[in-house]
């Protein structure tokens, strides 16, 4: 059986919100379902959405773009890749 959990938040902090959540893919729905499931699992505060990319990505990111400006090939897709590592690219 499904219930519904109301709560009053401020106009703004609540339009940031949606725009933050839109920006993650996610309806404030969907995140608060998200978050009460991962509470249940976790038994605690779980985990952080955010739309600034992690500092393990930002580093992904800085890498990739050194190989590209140094030439080096680029994939399409997970095949290429391997095939590229097979083929000693």
């Amino acid at each position: 059986m499904e219930t519904y959990i109301r709560t009053r938040v401020d106009n703004v902090l609540k339009s940031q919100f949606e725009t933050i959540l839109q920006d993650c893919g996610l309806s404030v729905s969907a995140a608060l379902r998200m978050f009460a499931e991962n509470v249940v699992r976790n038994e605690g505060l779980p985990f952080e959405i955010t739309r600034k990319p992690s500092a393990r990505l930002r580093e992904s990111m800085r890498q990739t773009e050194e190989l590209m400006a140094q030439g080096r090939p680029g994939f399409e897709n997970v095949g290429e890749l391997i095939a590229g590592m097979n083929n000693g690219e």
